[in-house]
């Protein structure tokens, strides 16, 4: 917690301080604040704020449900890099400019790629039109990074600048179009068993025991009630076994969905089956003790 807060006030600072110091270059004389002073507070302010998005895009779970630790270090670092090389070649000296302008933009160009993957990835949704535009955005994404960098590495493709920049921009263009794409369909499609009727009442009365002073609970199902004695929120949430296509799985018999036709897993699977049975057991047993 100490760590976070750290890191969350430091990022913060950063950001006033650059907004203090385009506010002072706007007021102030010119000449009052050197030149690369201003453009090296402007330019952590800048990163700072980026860091920020990156350090909350890095947070959400990827589609395996492990956090992207490793995307976001390589995101933070190869940013960390571009921020260290791009004031140098301010402080530093315009001799190396060059230099340090080519490793700097190859730096920042892997980290906005990297970001790009932390966007894209934890999006999530049942549609196959969304799977097809998230594979296409994950490699024209990865692709078009490795062809920025690698235009800034060799300074252009030599004999195959025309047709490769236009596979960059194809890529470019293609990259944009299917992230954009992918998010509208992540946030605004419908989401498994959205909008279909349940098989139960989804709000009934229960009664717990509450797990800090044992005190009889009287909630309702997927509401937030709270303990009369200590005041513990609490909310029990009850959701019936679906596909993941959104097909309701209730007295369903099937090993497959019908809808999909996907494997049910046997944890979903309906047990009515097996209390048939076992009632019939039961009433055959009844009828042997009576026999005898």
């Amino acid at each position: 917690m100490i760590t976070k807060r750290i890191i969350l006030w430091t990022f913060l600072s950063c950001v006033a301080l650059a907004m203090l110091t385009g506010i002072a270059a706007v007021v102030l004389p010119s000449g009052w604040v050197d030149d690369e002073v201003m453009i090296t507070i402007i330019l952590v302010g800048c990163y700072a704020l980026g860091g920020l998005i990156v350090v909350v895009l890095g947070g959400t779970k990827g589609i395996d449900g492990r956090r992207q630790r490793w995307t976001l270090w390589i995101s933070t670092t190869a940013l960390l890099i571009s921020l260290g090389l791009f004031i140098a070649g301010i402080w530093v000296g315009w001799r190396l400019d060059d230099q340090l302008f080519k490793w700097g933009a190859i730096s920042i160009t892997i980290g906005i790629t990297f970001v790009h993957r932390l966007v894209v990835l934890p999006l999530k949704c049942n549609h196959f039109a969304f799977r097809i535009n998230k594979l296409t955005a994950l490699f024209t994404g990865a692709l078009t990074g490795t062809l920025i960098a690698a235009a800034f590495l060799t300074q252009g493709f030599g004999s195959y600048d025309e047709i490769m920049f236009r596979i960059l921009a194809i890529s470019a263009i293609f990259t944009a179009g299917t992230t954009i794409a992918a998010g509208a369909l992540a946030f605004f499609a419908p989401k498994p068993g959205e909008g279909e009727q349940s098989s139960y009442d989804t709000s009934f009365p229960v009664q717990i025991a509450c797990p800090r002073c044992n005190t009889s609970i009287k909630a309702q199902a997927n509401k937030d009630s709270r303990c009369h004695s200590c005041k513990l929120k609490v909310r029990v949430e009850i959701e019936e076994p679906r596909c993941t296509c959104g097909y309701l799985l209730y007295q369903l018999d099937s090993n497959t969905c019908p809808e999909c036709g996907k494997a049910i897993p046997a944890s979903e699977k309906w047990g009515g089956d097996h209390t048939t049975e076992s009632t019939a057991e039961q009433s055959a047993s009844d009828d042997r003790d009576q026999t005898q």
